[in-house]
């Protein structure tokens, strides 16, 4: 389980990125961002709210995955289509083929401005649940960090999960 937490979706990490691209200037103080971890000492309760709150983000990031998967083929597009347009406005020399129509950028436009959206939803969400767990978001991140480089803490919190 963590596993798919850690890993989450192709698709999901994609359009996820895109939407947090957009937001990187302007994100808030409390959003989660994985760091290198330094030795980090974690209690078995702090352990155990941790894994509560992972089994928690796991149920979040999938409903955000559909939303944001729905969102870009609300307008048309397929997952596969919007990440060639995306890769194609971050790099000019990167053209698609076909070439994108007009229309494909407005409903780029519009999927982009709403997975915006559902980004932000799902982050505030996130950070509601980190903190129903009695953790600071900043605390969490460091956990989190320290669970993806030691794999005896990667062990402990599946046996929690």
């Amino acid at each position: 389980m963590l596993k798919q937490l850690l890993a989450g979706g192709s698709v999901f990490a994609i359009l996820l990125s895109v939407s947090l691209s957009a937001q990187a200037q302007t994100s808030s103080p409390g959003a989660p961002k994985v760091q290198p971890a330094p030795q980090v000492q974690v209690s078995p309760a702090e352990l155990q709210k941790f894994a509560n709150a992972v089994k928690q983000l796991q149920v979040i990031q999938q409903t955000s995955q559909t939303e944001m998967v729905q969102a870009v083929q609300g307008e048309s597009l397929s997952e596969q289509r919007f990440v060639q347009i995306y890769q194609a406005q971050q790099n000019p020399q990167v053209q698609p083929k076909p070439q994108v129509s007009e229309k494909e950028k407005q409903s780029f436009q519009k999927a982009f401005a709403k997975l915006g959206q559902i980004q932000q939803a799902t982050q505030t969400k996130m950070n509601q649940v980190v903190q129903s767990q009695g953790m600071e978001v900043q605390r969490f991140n460091q956990i989190f960090a320290a669970v993806r480089q030691d794999p005896t803490l990667q062990q402990k919190v599946r046996q929690l999960l």
